[in-house]
């Protein structure tokens, strides 16, 4: 089984100025006759994109548009990036969908790169921690609970 290809640690993460997340609409509308509209699930799985931006000096900039032509095969390749969500920092899958913007000079010796990615799988809590929310919003109480050495009664 091939390793998967992982963004190069070399390269900067995407700037926080315009970064967004954008999932797609699960479900289906139907405008009925009396002007209400009925909505019901049409997919459990859809597609999350990431508006990102990257500032890179003229080395990191060059190899980036090296590695988008020959390791993604011009971006068709998936490849692990740590990317921020609602969860945290976590390794999401991912590939730049179309063509990336850009290099743009910002700066003397500073180059932008704008993209959209598509992430594999929907940031998400684990399955079943819906159902005890005390424990998902005091998770860093119970983590520090766990692991912390108490003292001998």
């Amino acid at each position: 089984m091939a390793e998967n290809i992982q963004y190069p640690s070399q390269l900067p993460p995407p700037l926080q100025d315009s970064y967004g997340l954008t999932t797609a609409d699960p479900k289906l509308s139907t405008t009925l006759v009396t002007g209400r509209v009925r909505e019901r699930r049409r997919f459990t799985t859809v597609p999350t994109t990431v508006s990102v931006r990257w500032n890179m000096d003229q080395t990191q900039a060059s190899y980036f548009e090296t590695w988008f032509r020959e390791i993604l095969v011009d971006g068709s390749l998936w490849f692990d990036a740590p990317l921020k969500t609602p969860l945290g920092f976590e390794l999401y899958s991912c590939r730049i969908r179309g063509m990336y913007s850009g290099p743009t000079l910002v700066q003397v010796n500073r180059w932008e790169f704008t993209a959209t990615l598509e992430l594999k799988k929907r940031p998400m809590m684990p399955d079943g921690w819906v159902n005890f929310p005390d424990l998902w919003f005091n998770m860093n109480l119970v983590d520090l609970a766990v692991n912390r050495e108490w003292p001998e009664a």
